[in-house]
C-alpha cells in the first residue's frame, strides 16, 4: 500500500501520443495532409511510489497506449514522462538498461505473451540473461525456482520444463507474473491481467499480485475497464476518455462520488446485482466519437447529460441538452426529415421537432429503445424563442434545403462546454477536467496533481 509520505516515482506532463503522422499514398494522391489518431492527448498524471494506481475508461480510450509509453514500449509524441527524476526519452546506453530492469509489463494475454517454443524456465530466465544478472547457470535457475514458487507455481520443479500449451490459463499469467519480478523491478504496469482467466481463478491472481507488491516492494498501474477490479486493487484511480484523463482521486472517492458526468455515467453502467438495490440509467447519448477528429471543447460535451445553458438560458438545463442535440444532428447532417416523419400522421415540423429532441440512448442504456426514439416538445421547459428556432429549423428540413435549415441554428444554443477545453481543477478530494467546477473551485492545479 502507499506510504504515508509517498514521494512520485512516475511523472507524466502533457504526454500525448499521435498514431499515423506520415502522409499516406491516398494522402499524397488527394494533397490533403494526414489526420492521425490522438490515441493520447495532453496527459498529466503522477503516480507515487508504492501506490497501486488504476486507469480505467471504455475500450479505445487510450488506457493500453498510456501503459506503454509508461514503459516504452511507444515513444511520446509530446510531453515529457519521468521515472525517478529522470526523462525517459533521453536515457544513455547504461540508463535504458537500468530503466528496462526497473520497469516491467504484464500483458492482457497469456497465450500470446510467452513463446510457445520456450520452457516456463526459459520464459522467465531469459530477463536476467538480457540483464546480465546472475553468477551462472545454477545461480540463475535457483533464482527461477524461487519467483515460481512465490507466483504460486509450486513445487517449481514440476513446472521448469512445461511448455505453455501445457499449462492453464492461470499457470500461464503466474509464468508471466514471474517473468516480470525475476529482475527485482520498481514498477510493473498491468494491462487488464486478468481478463483472459476465468471468473473463478481471477480473484486469486489478484490477491497474489497484492502480496507480492508487499514482498517486492512494487508499485502498480493497473489497466482495466473492469470497474469492481479497479476498487478492489487501487489506491488511486484515473478515468481516461477520448484520450485525455477527466478525472482522477482517491479509488473510494471516484467509485462513490464521481464528479466528471463521464465517470458517473460509467459506473451508472455496472449491473447491479442486487434486485432491491436502486438502479441508476447511464445517461449518455450516441457513441464514443473519432480519435482522428474529436470535439472541440470539452471532448465529452456531444454525449454529456451536464452541458451547460448559454448565460440567459430560461429554460431548463435538460430541455437545453435536448436543444444542442437538435442542433448538432442538423449541423451533422443525421437528422432525415423522411424518417422522422416515417410514422407520423402527417409531415410536420411536429414530427421532426418529436425526433429531434429525443434523446438517443445507446441500446444497452434506454429502458425503454422505441419510446427513447421520440418526445412531445410540449412536456419539456422550451423557451417560446428557442422553440420557434427550432420549427423554423425543422421548416427549412422539411423544405429539402438544409443549408437554411443549418443557418437557423448555426450562431444559436452555444455552450461553454464546446468552446472551451476545460482545465484541471480541485473537486473535493478529486480533480476533473469539467467546466462544472470552475467556479467554486476557482484557478486550475498543477498538473499531475496527485494527493
Amino acid at each position: 500500500m502507499a506510504s504515508d509520505d509517498p514521494e512520485p516515482i512516475v511523472e507524466v506532463q502533457n504526454v500525448s501520443k499521435l498514431f499515423g503522422t506520415t502522409q499516406g499514398v491516398t494522402d499524397r494522391l488527394l494533397g490533403r495532409d494526414p489526420t492521425p489518431v490522438r490515441a493520447v492527448d495532453g496527459v498529466d498524471l503522477t503516480i507515487n511510489e508504492g501506490d497501486i494506481m488504476g486507469i480505467a475508461g471504455e475500450s479505445g480510450c487510450g488506457k493500453t497506449t498510456l501503459g506503454k509509453l509508461l514503459v516504452k514500449l511507444h515513444e511520446a509524441t509530446h510531453g515529457t514522462i519521468e521515472f525517478d527524476g529522470k526523462d525517459i526519452s533521453d536515457l544513455s546506453k547504461t540508463e535504458r538498461n537500468e530503466f528496462r530492469q526497473r520497469v516491467q509489463m504484464i500483458f492482457q494475454d497469456p497465450f500470446e505473451s510467452l513463446n510457445p517454443r520456450m520452457t516456463v524456465f526459459q520464459s522467465v530466465m531469459e530477463p536476467l540473461k538480457i540483464n546480465d544478472i546472475g553468477a551462472g547457470y545454477q545461480d540463475r535457475r535457483d533464482r527461477v525456482k524461487q519467483v515460481l514458487n512465490d507466483v504460486g507455481l509450486a513445487p517449481a520443479e514440476a513446472y521448469l520444463d512445461e511448455f505453455p500449451k501445457e499449462l492453464s490459463g492461470g499457470e500461464r499469467q503466474r509464468v508471466a507474473i514471474a517473468r516480470a519480478l525475476i529482475v527485482n523491478p520498481d514498477f510493473i504496469v498491468c494491462d487488464e491481467p486478468v481478463s483472459m482467466l476465468d471468473v473463478s481463478i481471477r480473484a486469486g491472481v489478484l490477491n497474489l499480485m497484492k502480496e507480492l507488491q508487499d514482498e517486492y516492494g512494487l508499485t502498480y498501474v493497473f489497466i482495466s475497464h473492469d470497474l469492481s477490479l479497479i476498487r478492489y486493487m487501487c489506491d488511486r484511480t484515473a478515468i481516461m476518455y477520448l484520450g485525455n484523463v477527466i478525472e482522477q482521486g482517491p479509488t473510494s472517492e471516484v467509485v462513490m462520488n464521481p464528479k466528471h458526468p463521464y465517470t458517473e455515467a460509467l459506473f451508472d453502467a455496472v449491473p447491479e446485482i442486487d434486485p432491491e438495490a436502486e438502479r441508476h440509467r447511464a445517461n449518455v447519448t450516441g457513441e464514443v466519437p473519432d480519435p482522428r477528429n474529436p470535439p472541440a471543447g470539452c471532448r465529452f460535451h456531444p454525449r454529456c447529460s451536464n452541458i451547460i445553458p448559454p448565460e440567459g438560458w430560461a429554460g431548463s438545463q435538460e430541455a437545453f441538452r435536448r436543444v444542442f442535440q437538435f442542433k448538432s444532428r442538423v449541423l451533422q447532417d443525421d437528422l432525415d426529415p423522411e424518417e422522422a416523419t416515417e410514422n407520423a400522421a402527417s409531415e410536420s415540423t411536429d414530427a421532426i421537432l418529436e425526433r429531434g429532441l429525443a434523446l438517443e440512448l445507446p441500446e444497452e442504456h434506454s429502458l425503454d429503445a422505441e419510446a427513447s426514439r421520440s418526445i412531445d416538445p410540449s412536456v419539456l421547459d422550451l423557451p417560446a424563442d428557442a422553440e420557434r428556432t427550432l420549427r423554423e429549423a425543422a421548416e427549412r428540413l422539411l423544405e429539402g434545403d438544409f443549408e437554411a435549415a443549418k443557418a437557423e441554428v448555426e450562431d444559436e444554443f452555444e455552450s461553454i462546454c464546446e468552446r472551451e477545453n476545460p482545465a484541471v481543477r480541485e473537486a473535493g478530494t478529486q480533480v476533473t477536467a469539467c467546466h462544472l467546477y470552475e467556479e467554486e473551485a476557482g484557478e486550475p492545479v498543477a498538473p499531475g496533481v496527485s494527493d
